[in-house]
């Protein structure tokens, strides 16, 4: 029996054994090139997604705190006397959204908790009080809550409003 590959002899294709020409390793190169491309696309997307998600956890921390310190501040109006003093002359603060807790400056300081990058603040101030359209009834004092936190990093920060309304004393 004669071996069709043993040197001498040609190949179907009427080349030697010894005469290829590479094409299988061109082939094989294109290929993992295309699926090292597929595979750095993937990580991008991963990285993406990564990223998506720490903001979104980020973004949830601050609106927690921002919640922590509304409810501190909303407690310390329903009971504290001296806190509503403080607030009976405060100013409201005109653009809430860049409140940084300096002007005006803040009442108090929230506890978030040692997961936030800063402890909430907030700022009370006394908008006007409510009365019944009925004469003789007693009115109501209302109070404007403005609370601002910090998520986990610095740039993830939530500022929320309440208004308060006591009841007649």
């Amino acid at each position: 029996m004669i071996d069709a590959v043993s040197p001498g002899y040609p190949l179907a294709n009427g080349q030697f054994p010894g005469q290829q020409q590479g094409a299988t390793l061109i082939v094989a190169l294109v290929m993992l090139l295309l699926i090292s491309l597929l595979a750095i696309g993937g990580m991008q997307g991963s990285i993406m997604q990564e990223r998506m998600a720490s903001n979104a956890h980020d973004g949830a921390l601050s609106f927690q705190a921002s919640e922590a310190a509304l409810r501190q501040a909303e407690d310390d109006i329903l009971n504290s006397l001296p806190t509503r003093l403080t607030a009976f002359d405060e100013p409201l603060i005109a653009t809430p959204w860049l409140w940084d807790g300096t002007n005006p400056t803040r009442l108090g300081v929230g506890n978030a908790g040692p997961d936030v990058s800063a402890q909430p603040i907030y700022h009370i101030a006394r908008l006007a009080d409510v009365c019944p359209i009925e004469p003789g009834q007693p009115c109501f004092e209302r109070y404007m809550t403005t609370a601002r936190a910090q998520g986990g990093s610095a740039e993830a920060v939530t500022v929320l409003q309440s208004t308060v309304l006591l009841p007649p004393q």
